[in-house]
């Protein structure tokens, strides 16, 4: 089976969904697919015959759209794709969708009135994709994300006790609430616990990420910036404890979650009415750095993992991410999209 992947961004630039869909291209071919790589220096609508003549070229058995990219800017062209892939079935992934103001939710028409499949990473997203487009064609189903960062290959030692927030440096995402809650530690008195920030600045928020570095010697954080994947992993490993302080809440769609639970991490975050069960019972609630703080504090370290409190719970979760079952899933779907109509 031919594939054509369109997504905005690819590695290396930095995005979360070319991350991930360069590892779903991966693991298509390791299931033994052929997968074409489509990209496009410029996404405006004046690239629109360039993009076709592209699709056309590949000549795929299934076209498969990642949405959104960072590459993508604001562009209305890829949701175009599903009328310009010659006949073929067009597959979409709407990575975010409720992020979106009802404006730019127009975007989203081709994808309800033409694609024979819209995948989602939660049911919510789903839910409200549906509600907004009563008369859509097609299939509708969540398939869980894999985890960019791969289980580490030589786990060390965990540190007892320790501590670890991972994600780029942008505000907004929990970053801030993490330097507060480490600021809450150390005025506790709580001075050799070791506490760990793993990330990478992004381009345009270069202010944020000097905080970011203040902040982390202030409070004896150690800060671990542009790591390799294998890097954060061994990291992550090291580590007994992950706080993820998502502003939203828990849900399928963090990748930074999927790499904490991988590696073994019990996960402190704020879970919320759009927290599956599953992850409920892998991680621990925590709606504030304050509650954060109390319950780190409370909890007592084991000696060995496989005897850690959610250890049962944590290795569940973490299968939810396995790469080699999404990618059967994805090849499931696409044999079902060529036996629908166009």
């Amino acid at each position: 089976m031919k594939i054509a992947m369109i997504c905005g961004s690819w590695p290396p630039e930095r995005c979360g969904i070319a991350d991930y869909t360069e590892l779903l291209c991966k693991h298509l071919e390791n299931q033994g697919a052929q997968v074409v790589r489509i990209d496009q220096d410029n996404w405006g609508l004046k690239s629109l015959p360039a993009f076709r003549r592209a699709l056309r070229k590949v000549n795929a058995d299934v076209y498969h759209v990642q949405y959104p990219a960072i590459g993508y800017k604001r562009s209305l062209l890829p949701a175009l794709t599903p009328y310009l892939c010659g006949g073929s079935p067009c597959v979409v992934t709407l990575h975010e969708y409720e992020i979106f103001k009802a404006y730019r939710r127009l975007w989203f028409a081709p994808y309800a009135r033409k694609a024979s499949a819209r995948i989602f990473s939660r049911q919510a997203e789903l839910a409200a994709f549906a509600k907004a487009f009563p008369a859509r064609i097609g299939q509708d189903l969540t398939l869980p994300i894999g985890s960019n960062i791969p289980n580490a290959d030589a786990a060390p030692s965990r540190y007892p006790g320790s501590v670890v927030f991972f994600g780029l440096f942008w505000p907004g995402k929990g970053l801030e609430e993490y330097l507060s809650f480490a600021q809450i530690l150390r005025e506790s008195g709580d001075t050799s616990r070791q506490i760990s920030i793993v990330g990478a600045p992004v381009k345009g928020q270069e202010q944020f990420a000097e905080q970011v570095r203040r902040s982390a010697k202030a409070h004896g954080i150690k800060l671990h910036e542009n790591l390799p994947a294998s890097g954060v992993a061994q990291s992550l490993a090291a580590h007994e404890f992950a706080y993820l302080p998502f502003p939203e809440g828990a849900d399928e769609r963090r990748g930074t979650l999927a790499a904490a639970l991988v590696n073994g991490c019990r996960v402190i975050t704020p879970h919320r009415d759009g927290t599956p069960d599953w992850l409920a019972e892998a991680t621990q609630n925590a709606e504030t750095p304050h509650a954060a703080a109390a319950l780190l504090a409370a909890a007592k370290s084991a000696a060995r993992p496989d005897e850690r409190p959610y250890a049962g719970s944590i290795q569940a979760a973490a299968k939810q991410y396995d790469w080699s079952s999404i990618a059967v899933k994805h090849l499931a779907l696409y044999r079902d999209a060529q036996t629908l109509p166009s």
